[in-house]
């Protein structure tokens, strides 16, 4: 058995021995081949720029105001992630369609519609985010190390400009319908104290502190569910009912409906007086809050992105990755010119026995 296989390895190296000059021609062919295809294919430079992680927003302003009158609101879903908003605004068609206009890449890459630049676009651009830093990555390739910088720093600029713009819209539409109700909350509340203090004359009476406690604090709490109920709202004028922010301000009115359901009835009409004060003051003051937050989101023009380093026009050459690529065309021609050489050289011997 051990001459068998001796003999057999020993008729494997004959065969290569005897084809080797075939074998070797084949190699030089694909290799040289390679080296002239790479020298005269277009040299392909790749630029980065990075993005630090965004922080994220834990609690909602609407949280943060209940959570000062002491109402804890659970079960609440987490906010939109800044890093996923980045990453949709940056694969997004506007966003290519933009670059494509700004650097003219129809042109540069010879193509008749948009539609055949996008994808020409999306095959030399990678949009990631790294592992372990969690950092975005921008890498543009083109066969301008300038331009390939040029492009990659032009999604950073433009990122920041679609993020600000959108939150701006948001924050602007949120602003006028708030105002509106902030109005009418106005007009409520001085109806209201008018209400009970003309009550409180005719009847000559002073509430007693346990009722009036009592009657501001499911006030309050009715307040904050009427304000919740009209930020929900405004959520709805611009937004879809998918989206994170208005599944969030659902979870909370319900939480709030639960608490507000449960409060003992206010038996007496002064009691009842009392509470709609309250309930329109707290409505009044977190009608105000939302609307100074809203109007300082709308006149916010501070970058929204944090640039961690911009691209620089590369050096060195990305592709083609000359001796690369002739390794590999070496090593498959081998493989090739040896499988080959046992071929012929079975079907020879094939022929020689039938003979």
């Amino acid at each position: 058995m051990k001459e068998e296989e001796e003999l057999t390895l020993l008729d494997y190296w004959r065969t290569i021995w005897r084809y080797r000059f075939f074998i070797l021609l084949l190699f030089i062919i694909a290799v040289g081949t390679t080296l002239v295809f790479s020298l005269i294919s277009p040299k392909i430079y790749r630029a980065t720029a990075t993005i630090l992680p965004p922080q994220e927003k834990q609690v909602s302003g609407l949280s943060q105001m209940l959570a000062a009158t002491g109402i804890n609101i659970q079960g609440i879903s987490q906010p939109t992630s800044t890093t996923d908003v980045f990453m949709a605004l940056l694969k997004s068609r506007r966003m290519k369609d933009e670059v494509i206009n700004r650097f003219d890449l129809q042109k540069v890459y010879k193509t008749k519609t948009k539609e055949e630049a996008r994808g020409k676009l999306d095959g030399n651009s990678e949009v990631e985010i790294s592992k372990q830093e969690k950092v975005i990555k921008i890498n543009v390739m083109d066969t301008s190390p300038e331009r390939s910088a040029d492009i990659a720093n032009f999604y950073l600029e433009n990122l920041d400009r679609l993020n600000r713009e959108l939150n701006i819209t948001s924050a602007g539409q949120m602003c006028r319908f708030i105002e509106e109700r902030l109005k009418e909350a106005a007009a409520s509340l001085k109806t209201a104290e008018e209400k009970l203090e003309t009550y409180q004359v005719r009847k000559k009476v002073v509430s007693g502190q346990e009722k009036e406690t009592a009657a501001k604090t499911s006030g309050e709490l009715q307040g904050n569910l009427i304000a919740a109920r009209v930020r929900l709202e405004a959520l709805k004028k611009y937004a879809t009912k998918n989206n994170p922010e208005v599944i969030k301000l659902q979870n909370e009115v319900k939480e709030m409906e639960k608490v507000v359901s449960s409060l003992p009835p206010v038996g007496t009409e002064l009691g009842r007086l009392i509470r709609d004060v309250k309930v329109q003051e707290t409505i009044y003051s977190l009608l105000t809050s939302q609307y100074e937050q809203a109007r300082i989101e709308e006149a916010r023009d501070t970058p929204t992105v944090q640039i961690l380093d911009y691209a620089t026009p590369p050096e060195k050459k990305y592709k083609p990755k000359i001796k690369s690529n002739m390794a590999i065309s070496g090593v498959i021609a081998l493989i090739f010119g040896i499988f080959f050489s046992f071929l012929y050289n079975s079907s020879k011997a094939e022929i020689s026995l039938r003979k």
